[in-house]
């Protein structure tokens, strides 16, 4: 039985409310707790230290000195105390203490106001980290699951392949250790994300505000966006290969087609490791047919007492967008819904094979209406299709959801099997498909039969999209990746764009190649990012802080010669038409933000107050770098650069970017020479941005720049990017990189990136007027 049936569980919380963390010993409560403090900047609170810090003793001293049953009652208390007294603001880690019933009930209470997340972690994994004797790890895994009953929220801690290292666990097994700084990597992005959102603090995606940013706008907001089908049961059966679930949709659906009492932390694991594998919103779905959870011997109690259940256990996970059956009880629904969190729920509409409904029935606008009034985020309704006219008949019932007056939910509706495959190419909202790393299932006639790709081409041969042009704009732009990286992404994508250099890479030429009704963008590099400011008709804030472009994607008009809105631009990002002018946008800064987030370690974690940063460099990648580090948090960074006065005017331009923006007055400082010492007052920095060209401007020498021993000294490493293009032969770097020939070992547990593909894409206008699409 859901405990949502047995009790009302809150999510629509408070965003500054505390977070709590349960769950058994070694299920690793601690380092996600340093991890969510560090993400959200908020103070880090565990059981034990508040412990002492009430008692005056630790927990095992007080237990000694008083015995068993003192050591019960006083350890409730405090722990009631830790949590009343720390309402908001804080990540409070708890103890052994969440296993008995008092604490228990607090904690239900608790969770009315505050989310209190269940951390899970196999149990196998942990009873060889404890090493644990057989009864004990029993123990533990029988008392484990009755923190579902105290708790809102669910997190699943898979394993980090960056912890299960071999030669990092021999070399390094000391925790104060630089080597042990670059564990937990991915299990960091990945409880980030988690908490991020349960909490809000992504809702508004403040950190970008282009319409032609992918980050930006939901899958629902996009044209042509298509989400990835996925059965539990083929999980289960190991008929997924997840490492290539990372491109082919905009979101994974997840399908529950099974269920039992083992099934809710399988299904945790699941939602888990499709979060790692593809890092795109998870949509949770329930198939209550025969073929799924109803296959059993259920009366229709049972079925809708299962049903809920699971649906319950999706909210719990936190899940980007949740399906729900308009079949279903409707007061029930009406809870899911009151419940959700930031959860987006999908009313869903399947009609059976056997109804005689058709798209042209006023009962299909009534689905769409009741799902509306129900408080549903999203409308999905499916049908079989029984002739090829039906898919004509779908076009025309979407169309009339459009014409309905004022804000609607976002329809999705199709028909499903093989003749309804040509409105399923043509629905514009997450049309369900399959991909080639999963073992396609026979029989179901419900089941997606078309890729992503298959999709993208149909719209192509049907002239409902345009093969566009794109070019790489700049001096020296032959060794560009460019080309060969995005034409092959275009092909595995289905696309009919192609990407070039031009005979005359100059801003002279792009007056012509950006006149062309079927320019799609181009790509800017030196030395032309900060000239081509002048023939820009919009750019975004980030262009405007960083003083640099680095792509410009084209502005298109209207048949009457007016120009489309900038959000209308985006929709039409893969349509040709007259050009009206240019939008300037930088996205080197994504990049490098990116990069430096997901191989930061978490004992690195940006502090305002302690992070130092290193730029070297005063181009156009030297400000983005800052801006990336900027936008990260860090308030501490340092430039050099071979000319004084470039640096400069660089720290000066974002001095006074940062004194309106974020109230710091100085942020960017000079370092004048390489002799320099690392300034005493600061810590030595643990992000570094080389962004030195090898092939320099107006033919000057290359730069030989090696950086000073002096200035890499972080003891915890950090992370180096080298972003300056075109690279060295990766033989000559290494072997003439300070980081490797150094014998210092803090100096060789700095991590070097070469991340060409990272910081390479960014650049590219494909990136961004192609973002309908999978990248």
């Amino acid at each position: 039985m859901s405990q949502s049936l047995g009790r009302e569980c809150h999510r629509n919380l408070n965003p500054d409310a505390s977070l709590v963390l349960v769950g058994i010993r070694g299920c690793g409560k601690r380092s996600l707790g340093f991890v969510a403090a560090t993400a959200l900047k908020r103070r880090f609170i565990t059981e034990d230290h508040y412990f002492k810090q009430v008692t005056g003793l630790t927990r095992h001293e007080y237990l000694k000195r008083f015995g068993g049953q003192e050591f019960q009652k006083r350890d409730i208390e405090v722990l009631k105390m830790m949590l009343d007294k720390h309402r908001s603001r804080c990540i409070i880690e708890c103890g052994l203490g969440s296993l008995t019933r008092p604490v228990q009930e607090y904690l239900r209470l608790y969770s009315v106001t505050n989310p209190v997340v269940y951390v899970v972690r196999d149990m196998v994994r942990i009873q060889t980290l404890l090493g644990l004797e057989d009864q004990a790890a029993k123990l533990l895994c029988e008392g484990d699951p009755l923190h579902r009953m105290c708790s809102n929220f669910e997190f699943y801690n898979i394993e980090d392949r960056s912890s299960m290292t071999p030669q990092l666990d021999e070399v390094t097994p000391d925790r104060r250790s630089a080597g042990y700084s670059f564990k937990l990597k991915e299990a960091k992005e990945d409880f980030t994300r988690f908490v991020r959102f349960i909490t809000g603090a992504d809702v508004d995606h403040s950190s970008y505000d282009s319409p032609f940013v992918l980050l930006e706008t939901p899958p629902e907001n996009r044209s042509f966006t298509h989400a990835i089908f996925v059965r539990s049961s083929a999980m289960l059966q190991e008929d997924v290969d997840l490492c290539e679930l990372q491109s082919g949709g905009d979101a994974i659906e997840l399908c529950v087609d099974r269920w039992d009492t083992e099934m809710a932390s399988t299904v945790s694991k699941q939602v888990s490791l499709l979060r790692r594998s593809a890092r795109t919103p998870i949509i949770f779905s329930i198939d209550a047919s025969t073929s799924g959870i109803g296959s059993g011997t259920l009366t229709p109690t049972q079925l809708r007492s299962l049903y809920f259940e699971i649906v319950e256990h999706g909210l719990r996970l936190a899940v980007e967008y949740l399906a729900i059956d308009l079949d279903q009880d409707k007061s029930l629904l009406v809870e899911a819904n009151r419940n959700r969190g930031m959860t987006k729920i999908i009313g869903q509409h399947i009609f059976k094979p056997s109804s005689s409904v058709t798209w042209d029935d006023e009962s299909c606008l009534s689905v769409y209406l009741e799902a509306e009034k129900l408080g549903c985020q999203l409308v999905r309704i499916l049908r079989v299709a029984a002739e090829r006219e039906d898919n004509a008949a779908v076009a025309k019932f979407t169309n009339k959801i459009h014409s309905l007056p004022g804000e609607h939910p976002p329809i999705i509706a199709y028909n499903v099997g093989s003749l309804g495959r040509t409105s399923q190419v043509f629905n514009s909202t997450l049309t369900s498909v399959t991909h080639p790393a999963i073992k396609r299932p026979t029989g179901n006639r419900i089941d997606p039969q078309i890729t992503s790709r298959d999709a993208v081409q149909a719209l192509f041969q049907s002239y409902v999209l345009d093969p566009l042009q794109f070019y790489i704009l700049g001096a020296s732009v032959a060794y560009s990746l460019s080309p060969a990286m995005y034409n092959a992404a275009f092909h595995h994508c289905g696309m009919s764009h192609t990407y070039s250099i031009p005979e005359s890479p100059s801003l002279t030429a792009l007056d012509k190649l950006g006149r062309d009704p079927h320019f799609g963008g181009a790509s800017v590099v030196q030395p032309w990012r900060v000239e081509i400011f002048q023939k820009l008709s919009s750019k975004s804030r980030h262009a405007e802080a960083i003083g640099a472009i680095n792509t410009i994607m084209p502005l298109r008009a209207r048949a009457d010669g007016t120009m489309f809105p900038l959000q209308e631009q985006a929709s039409r990002r893969n349509q040709a038409g007259p050009v009206l002018g240019w939008y300037g946008e930088n996205t080197d800064w994504v990049g490098i933000m990116t990069c430096m987030n997901r191989n930061l370690s978490p004992r690195n974690a940006i502090s305002p107050l302690k992070t130092t940063g290193l730029v070297i460099g005063a181009g156009g990648m030297g400000r983005a770098a800052i801006y990336a580090m900027l936008r990260l948090g860090c308030r501490k960074i340092f430039i050099y650069n071979r000319t004084l006065s470039r640096a400069e005017n660089v720290a000066r331009h974002f001095n006074s970017w940062a004194a309106a923006q974020v109230g710091s007055t100085k942020v960017v400082h000079v370092l004048r020479s390489l002799q320099d010492e690392w300034p005493s007052e600061t810590c030595h920095p643990c992000l570094i941005a080389s962004c030195v060209p090898a092939d320099p401007d107006q033919d000057e020498p290359p730069a030989n720049f090696e950086m000073p021993m002096q200035w890499l000294e972080s003891p915890t490493g950090g992370v180096v990017l080298e972003v300056g293009l075109p690279l060295p032969p990766l033989s000559l770097y290494f072997s003439s990189s300070p980081l490797c020939n150094s014998t210092n070992d803090r100096l060789m547990m700095n991590l070097l990136i070469l991340d060409i593909v990272c910081l390479q894409a960014p650049g590219d206008p494909a990136d961004t007027s192609d973002a309908s699409f999978p990248q």
